[in-house]
């Protein structure tokens, strides 16, 4: 459903796009409706009217619920903060860890946002000045004018009742106080915080891969301050090119002044920075290159990158800068996308953003999965570009503290979760995401399905257990749980994936990376998965201008074809490991 509104009326257009083959023809009709709608206010004088807009003759196909439109809204003009006036009082305000009595960095909100401090380092990344994109279903959560403190701050307000609300991530509970105050009083108060789950403990750490801020070298500590202040243990920061691409030259914003990778790598405790770079063109879509050591070379210094070269060369280069790389923003429609994808070039793929499934959304990630490929995603928040910084992370199981190096091989490896805030645990047998379970054709495979939600922050009211991307056990509840256990047996006879979502509204949302089941040494194989990554080639080949790129998808569209009439595949998929049983 889209909603447009004008000085005069407001129109609901509910606007269905049922089949993926049909996607292609929303931005034509989108424009149509635009052109429908002027027409109509010329006409129609009322002040409220409904259009229903249907692509009639086009059945729902399964599993297309999936698809929730990245409807994107101005950013709306931040309300001033409000002077509290000659009488004001004056409040010093510490945050501290309950447990270990260290200050920590947060995010704070004064009276509901109407005051803010007058003397403040860190005032251009406050949600008034930085982010607030409503995009996507994020941008129904309702969220507060904040700003970001190291630990202390000072703020005049107005005598009388005052409210402070103080956030940290995803894995502390929120706190609000309030407290009277008196004309001109000093106070000074601290507000304790308490982490409701400590993941790290259980081996599990946070990352945002799709940051952008300038590093100018001299700024770390700021920047430190203002991630761990959104508990992002792994902060990858990056540089992106304009239309031209230089080495990080002429055509760069947000610089990284202090290189790229390994010598650009700093902590402060547990929480890490490291500089890399998004590579971006208009007609072939945008990649991250976190951990590369230098900029990759493209085709030297060039005022277009839409001529080329393919993302694909650009992923090589990355690879031998020791970089990895992600498809960013889902992919894009009608853009490289699956030519990469099917050549295995990508490293994981960025699909959480702006609180939904991007582009390719969760089906086309499925079909992937469902031909044999082991493709992992990631939550990135694309800030400042986004509602707000780490609205959408990634966690790594590790064994031990990981580096930022050993991070993005665990991002690569798919021992993860993405999220927009609940934490997610799956394991299928004694396996966790990322991991592989093998079986000769022979045995009886029962398996036992544990999945276990914490969500402090964000509740959820949806948990699903989804197999080879069907849904196959859906749960609901009314009230919405910050703790919610299941657990499952599967009877599995044929090679498959496992995964676990859970969600809730205003894009509350978290899905795991797949444990993966071999039986009897084969590939899952959906061939329904072949025709939609076919269909979705046919509309990068008709649409991509450069003739070299196109030449490579239509090859790859037959390598596909060649699947489908049963022969064998030059597609690079992964090797099944030997029998466990």
């Amino acid at each position: 459903m889209k909603t447009c509104e004008s000085a005069k009326n407001t129109y609901i257009i509910l606007f269905f796009t049922p089949s993926r083959r049909a996607r292609r023809l929303e931005g034509l009709c989108e424009k149509l409706i635009g052109l429908l709608i002027q027409i109509l206010e010329k006409i129609l004088k009322e002040k409220l009217f409904i259009i229903i807009f249907c692509l009639l003759g086009v059945l729902v196909a399964e599993g297309e619920a999936h698809h929730k439109s990245m409807i994107s809204k101005n950013i709306p003009k931040p309300p001033p903060t409000i002077d509290p006036g000659p009488d004001a009082a004056f409040i010093k305000v510490y945050i501290i860890d309950k447990t270990s009595g260290e200050t920590l960095s947060a995010t704070a909100c004064v009276n509901e946002g109407d005051q803010e401090p007058d003397n403040d380092p860190y005032r251009r990344f406050s949600l008034r000045r930085s982010a607030n994109r409503h995009k996507g279903p994020i941008r129904f959560r309702k969220i507060k004018y904040y700003f970001y403190t190291d630990g202390y701050f000072e703020v005049r307000v107005p005598p009388g009742i005052v409210t402070i609300e103080i956030s940290k991530g995803y894995e502390f509970h929120p706190q609000t106080i309030e407290l009277m105050v008196k004309k001109k009083e000093v106070r000074e108060i601290s507000i304790p915080m308490v982490r409701a789950i400590d993941m790290s403990a259980l081996g599990w750490y946070s990352g945002d891969t799709h940051i952008h801020m300038d590093r100018t070298g001299n700024n770390d500590d700021t920047l430190l301050t203002i991630t761990s202040a959104k508990d992002i243990q792994y902060a990858y920061l990056l540089s992106m090119n304009t239309e031209g691409y230089d080495q990080g030259n002429k055509y760069e914003s947000w610089l990284q002044e202090k290189g790229l990778g390994e010598q650009s790598n700093i902590n402060k405790g547990r929480y890490h920075i490291s500089s890399g770079q998004e590579y971006r063109t208009n007609r072939l879509g945008h990649i991250s290159l976190i951990m590369n050591n230098a900029y990759v070379p493209g085709t030297g210094s060039v005022a277009h990158t839409d001529s080329g070269p393919s993302l694909g060369v650009i992923a090589d280069q990355a690879h031998d800068l020791e970089g990895f790389v992600a498809l960013n923003h889902g992919g894009y429609h009608d853009q490289e996308a699956d030519g990469v994808l099917l050549e295995d070039k990508m490293d994981f793929l960025e699909l959480l953003q702006f609180g939904g499934y991007r582009s390719l959304g969760l089906d086309g990630w499925y079909d992937y999965l469902n031909i044999g490929f082991r493709l992992p995603i990631v939550g990135a928040c694309d800030y400042p570009y986004t509602r707000e910084l780490g609205s959408e992370i990634t966690y790594v199981w590790s064994k031990g503290t990981p580096s930022p190096r050993t991070f993005a091989h665990g991002l690569a490896d798919g021992r993860s979760f993405a999220t927009s805030g609940p934490m997610l645990f799956l394991e299928v047998g004694d396996k966790k995401p990322g991991e592989i379970l093998t079986f000769s054709k022979k045995s009886e495979n029962r398996l036992p399905i544990s999945i276990h939600v914490e969500s402090p922050v964000y509740p959820v009211r949806f948990l699903e257990i989804i197999v080879n991307g069907k849904v196959v056990e859906r749960f609901f509840t009314d009230q919405p749980k910050r703790t919610w256990r299941f657990k499952s047996v599967l009877d599995v006879d044929k090679s498959c994936w496992i995964a676990a979502r859970a969600y809730s509204e205003a894009g509350t949302e978290a899905h795991t990376n797949p444990v993966y089941i071999y039986v009897d040494k084969k590939l899952p194989f959906d061939p329904h998965s072949v025709y939609q990554i076919i269909a979705r080639l046919e509309g990068s080949i008709d649409t991509i201008p450069n003739p070299r790129i196109v030449a490579r998808l239509k090859q790859l569209r037959l390598e596909l074809l060649k699947i489908i009439s049963g022969q064998m595949s030059d597609l690079p998929f992964p090797s099944i490991p030997e029998l466990e049983k």
